[in-house]
């Protein structure tokens, strides 16, 4: 029915749609990611029911007609007449209402469990960029993961994965895939463990002894699949055996280094 730009864009006419008591659904805002391999246009799309579609037409072209035009040559002035500063007034107003609906402050979400209560919020700055997602994965009401965005992508996020509200995790975003995680366990300040990644998928995780920040033990991933490992036995700072895996994970050779 509407195609966007992107999320956001489908998210705000998506959220316009049901302050008018209309049901629609965002599609196709997860395939973003899969640029370098789909058309980079006509992904995102906001779908209504066909019962819909004529009051929604009428949402989206009210929507439509408060964006920004491309700059031309102003004409020479003129001095208006009071239909023309009626139909200023008019415009003003719903550039006004938009404006505020994309302010700083504004936020829309999700309710994935449809209990009634969001389980994601987004917040967006003025020009309706994103500038934070607030999300509750595990549906207990308590936010356990927050992405920052910078610039409209997502750049870095805390993450609370054993959901008893301490955020022991850090995300870093490169082109919008996680690059780098990193993890305090015990809440002492020390990051005991890290993982690295490339385009999102795994390729090592290390674990580190906190009273020297050496590593005890680096895994190397292929496909998510762990291959391959060296580690400190004895813990005197230098790893000192290398372990490969089989495909059930089982430990099939061993080297000393």
């Amino acid at each position: 029915m509407f195609e966007a730009s992107n999320a956001v864009e489908a998210h705000m006419v998506l959220h316009l749609l049901q302050q008018q008591g209309l049901q629609g659904r965002v599609d196709g805002e997860y395939l973003q990611g899969g640029i370098g391999e789909l058309p980079a246009v006509g992904l995102v799309r906001v779908v209504v029911d066909d019962a819909d579609y004529d009051a929604a037409r009428a949402v989206v072209t009210t929507f439509e007609a408060t964006q920004p035009a491309a700059p031309t040559t102003p004409p020479a002035p003129r001095v208006p007449s009071r239909t023309a500063w009626a139909s200023v007034g008019l415009v003003a107003g719903i550039l006004l209402t938009w404006a505020a609906m994309r302010a700083p402050v504004s936020q829309e979400g999700v309710d994935h469990d449809r209990d009634g209560t969001l389980d994601e919020h987004w917040f967006y700055d003025s020009g309706g960029r994103p500038l934070r997602v607030e999300a509750d994965r595990n549906f207990d009401h308590r936010t356990d993961y927050i992405g920052h965005y910078e610039r409209g992508s997502l750049a870095s996020a805390e993450s609370d994965d054993d959901f008893d509200g301490r955020f022991e995790s850090r995300l870093f975003y490169r082109a919008g895939s996680v690059q780098r995680r990193e993890t305090d366990g015990d809440g002492d300040g020390f990051n005991e463990w890290a993982s690295s990644y490339r385009h999102g998928v795994i390729e090592s995780s290390s674990t580190f002894e906190p009273s020297t920040g050496l590593p005890l033990r680096v895994e190397h991933f292929k496909l998510g699949q762990l291959i391959e490992a060296e580690q400190d036995t004895d813990r005197d700072g230098r790893l000192d055996m290398r372990l490969r895996y089989g495909a059930l994970g089982e430990v099939v050779a061993r080297d000393t280094l």
